[in-house]
Parts: C-alpha cells; structure tokens; sequence
C-alpha cells in the first residue's frame, strides 16, 4: 500500500509540473503552421464519424499524419469549433501521459523509483521540449512519442517473460498482450509521425542484458522476434500508405544531393541538438538557413568539434551499454531517435526543436540512472540537485513557453535570437502586419530585404505594406520586381492596385488584364480593371 501511494504521489508531482510550466499555453493563440494545418484545414471540421476518410485514397485537407488530424478533430468537436484553448489543453494532456509513461518505463529500466521519478520530472520540464507542448502543429511529436513509449512498455512487458510458476494460459496470454501492444501503438506512432520508424532500434536498446529466469525463455525469445518482425513488416506497409509522397521526395533530394556538405552538415546538426539538450540557454523557432550557418566544406572547424563531442557521447553510451548501465541505453537512444532528422536525408526544416521530443524521453533514462547512483552515495544532495535543476529548468521552460502566446511576440522573440535569418524578419513583418501595425511591419520587411533583395515573399509582402502606407511608388517597384521572378495571378493582380494607386491607369489596366488571363476569376483583378477604366483612362 504504502508503495502504491509514493508511486501516485510521484505521478502527481509529475502532472504538478507539466501544469505549473505549462498551464498558461491554453490561452495562447494558433500561431505559424497553426493556421495551414488546423485552422485552414477542411480535415480537421469533419465529423468523427468520418475518422477513416483519413485514410481514404482521396482525402480531404492535410492529412498524411492521421492520428495527429484526427486528434484534431476531436478537438474541434469537444470545443465546438475552433476554440485554440482546447487545442493546446489537448498537448498538455498527451505531454502529461507522455510524462507518466516515461515515469513507469523509467522505473522498470532504471530500477529506481527516485532515479526514475528525476528523469520523468526533467523530461516534463526541459525547455527543449516546450515547442512541441507550447506549439498546437508540435502535435505530431506528442502523438508520436506517447506512442512509441507505450509500445516500448509493451516490449518490455513481452520480453521480461513471467514467473517460473505462472501457467502456460498466463505466459501465452502475456506474450499475446505484448506482441498485440506493441504492434498496435507502434503503428499508431507511425500514423502520427514517420520518425517512429526508430521503435525497432529503441525495442532492441530495451532488452535486458540477462535472462530472465523463467522456463520458458526460448519461447519468450520466439515472440519478441515476432514481435519486431511483425511491426517491421507493418511498419513498411504503413509508411508506403501514408508517407509515399514524402519517401518519394526523399529520394528526390538525395538524387539532388544534400543541402550543404556531408559529413559536417550533419555532425553540425547532432551536436547542436546535443547542445540544446545539456545547455538549453538559446532557444529559437527558426533554425533556416541564415538563423543556422551551413556549412561550406565536408569538414571545418565547427563541424569537427561537434563531430567529437557526438563521438564522445557515442562513446561513452556504448560502454556504458556494455556494461549493462541504463544510461548507456538512454544515450544511445537519444542519437538513435534523431537520426530521422539529421539531414541524412535532406530535409526543409534544418533544425526543429520538436524534432528532439523523443530523444529527450531517452536522455531521461540516463539522467534517472545517474541520480539513482547519486542518491545511493549522497540521498540528500542527489534530492537537493534534482529540486534545485527542475526549478531552474522549469523557469527557463516558462519563459520560453511565452513566446508562442501568438505570432507577433513569437516571431518577434525569434528575430531577435536570428537577427540574419530572412524568414524570421519576414515571418514577423507578416504578424505584425496582420495585427495592423504597419509601420513595424514595415522595419522587419525592410530588414528581411536587406538579408535577401531577391526573395520574392519579402518583396510581394512588402510591396503590399508600403501600399497600405501610401508609398505606391515603391510598391510598383517592389511589385515589378516580384512579377518578374514569377507572374501568378494574385502577384499581378497587388502589383495592378499599386499601379493604380500610383496613376498610373494605363498599366494597371495591362496588368489587372494579365492577371485575368491566367485566372478569370481573380476578383481583385476584376474590381481592378473595372475601377481603372471608371476613371476614363483606357477603354
């Protein structure tokens, strides 16, 4: 009794934590992906009862992440619409179960329950994890993880056999729960993210470095190999259904070649997740080419620090694996679980820090066995340090937890770490745009356009800026410049009102009629052309 009551006295500190951190985002806005993936997304309004439409041929809105759209969708109907508040009270649930699972894990791979309640307590509170709980679209990496941690109990439920004098009903029906377990929330992981792909990997890092004693261990052994070989083939079936375009893109870009030179791209980017999660002190929503320096040659001198900092890190979990160490296994899981994203395949996003989620939940096993060790040498130091580190952590999670409270100051906080990355000046133009407040709007398109002169997004939204100002003649220039690069309807039509607003009747109306040749329907060429003519220009 009294060890069933500390183990829910410990899943309550946990939740404690997530809500003191946290609890504050459900009134925060929809901000960034937000708007294309929940609040644009037809998807996300259908019925429940129209869940497997999600995974019909034709589908409706962005879904090729189904578990995350439907989660959505339960969202819109518990909320009646599309009320941000239950949306982001949402992420804190699956951060919380997610939180809890790692918890029980914990316990069973760590062997302690204070070791294992200190990695579940970091992991709630890392800052490095606040961007998929704060973020509605960090969803994905929620979903993905809560998953791939609930097929991993599972796994080790399967492998850990059972009593010596458990009946052969009793050990089938545990072999059945665990094969059965982990191919279904392993697959589910997979619906949310593809990055689940890892779970054979992790399941593997999972198993225990001595038989159990039990009589039946070479059967066991028979259903865990099912049990990977079953979601391996699922795993494959699944990815083909859902992510064709995306493995077809992958290759694409391998054919192209990677985004900067390998190997140093990608050691530039492990060690600066690495980075992140021993020393989260600069944190950032943009990690785009510009706000993250690329490197120019296969190895240079910031490549190959990181490079030793990996290998020593690889280093030290293999022998701390060898030597049947926990933290060896969370270790090595971390680096496992970001191999995904470490440009091996090139990827859009360089750097995302939701991207890091899983591979935190692995570092906590490592941070829960050293403080297991810690607290069999020093109790009350290991507890003093622990408190001392989830105070620290949690406030640095708070304050960055801030930021995404709507895009003006998420984009704001973002442009001030990256002051030369094009896309965060751009994104807050475009915010701060939005929330009418032009003139500052204008000051980060300025400074997008000072970063890149070239880039058409900057130079279209800061043509339409400085027309809402009144400066038209700058707009015709910017506008021109844009339509050169690309003549798409909507881009001719904004540079036609610039003309016009400039009186210049003559060539907006050859624009406006541009404009219409490509998409008759265009309403703002038409209401265009027609005011141009009114005013006895041209007919």
């Amino acid at each position: 009794m009294r060890a069933r009551l500390r183990l829910l006295a410990g899943a309550a500190v946990l939740i404690a934590l997530v809500a003191a951190v946290y609890g504050a985002s459900i009134g925060y806005d929809f901000v960034f992906d937000d708007q294309v993936l929940v609040v644009e997304n037809p998807a996300v309004k259908l019925p429940l009862s129209s869940a497997a439409d999600l995974l019909a041929p034709r589908q409706v809105g962005i879904v090729y992440r189904p578990l995350r759209t439907f989660s959505y969708m339960v969202d819109y109907a518990l909320g009646g619409g599309l009320d941000a508040r239950v949306f982001h009270a949402s992420n804190l649930v699956y951060h919380a179960a997610a939180v809890l699972v790692l918890f029980a894990l914990a316990r069973d791979v760590v062997g302690s329950r204070f070791g294992a309640l200190a990695g579940a307590a970091l992991f709630a509170v890392h800052p490095l994890n606040g961007e998929a709980v704060a973020y509605v679209s960090g969803r994905r990496d929620l979903l993905s993880t809560l998953c791939v941690l609930i097929a991993l109990a599972c796994w080790r439920f399967l492998v850990l056999g059972g009593r010596r004098d458990a009946g052969r009903l009793d050990l089938l029906a545990r072999r059945l729960l665990g094969i059965c377990g982990m191919l279904l929330f392993g697959v589910l992981g997979l619906a949310a993210k593809e990055s689940a792909l890892v779970l054979p990997a992790l399941a593997w890092l999972l198993v225990p470095p001595k038989e159990p004693e039990v009589s039946t261990a070479p059967r066991r052994g028979v259903a865990a190999a099912v049990a990977l070989i079953g979601f391996c083939v699922l795993a494959a079936l699944v990815t083909w259904r859902l992510y064709a375009p995306t493995v077809a893109l992958g290759i694409d870009r391998l054919k192209s070649g990677p985004l900067a030179p390998q190997p140093a791209f990608t050691l530039r980017v492990l060690g600066q997740y690495l980075l992140l999660a021993v020393w989260p002190a600069s944190l950032s929503a943009d990690y785009a080419a510009g706000a993250f320096a690329l490197p120019a040659s296969a190895i240079d001198a910031p490549s190959l620090l990181a490079g030793v900092a990996v290998l020593l890190f690889l280093a030290t979990g293999l022998i701390l694996l060898r030597l049947d160490r926990a933290a060896g296994t969370g270790i090595l899981w971390f680096l496992v679980a970001l191999l995904p994203v470490a440009q091996l395949v090139p990827y859009r996003e360089i750097i995302s820090e939701h991207n890091a989620y899983l591979a935190m939940a692995g570092l906590a096993l490592t941070v829960g066995e050293g403080f297991a060790v810690a607290e069999r040498a020093r109790p009350r130091l290991a507890h003093c340090v622990v408190v001392v580190l989830v105070l620290l952590l949690g406030a640095r999670a708070t304050v960055r937890a801030r930021v995404w409270r709507n895009n003006v100051t998420l984009w704001t906080e973002t442009a001030a770490a990256n002051p030369r990355g094009v896309r965060s000046h751009y994104n807050l133009g475009i915010a701060l745009t939005d929330a009418g407040k032009l003139f500052e709007a204008r000051t980060a398109l300025d400074r997008a356009h000072e970063l890149d002169a070239e880039d058409r997004d900057v130079l279209l939204a800061l043509a339409s800026v400085c027309g809402k100002l009144g400066d038209f003649r700058r707009a015709v220039e910017l506008g021109t410049r844009a339509v050169a690069q690309h003549a798409d309807p909507d881009a001719l039509a904004q540079l036609g009102w610039s003309q016009l607003n400039a009186g210049d009747a003559d060539a907006a109306i050859a624009t406006f009629q541009r404009a219409l040749a490509l998409n008759p329907r265009s309403e703002a060429a038409r209401q265009g052309l027609g005011l141009a003519r009114a005013r006895g220009v041209r007919f």
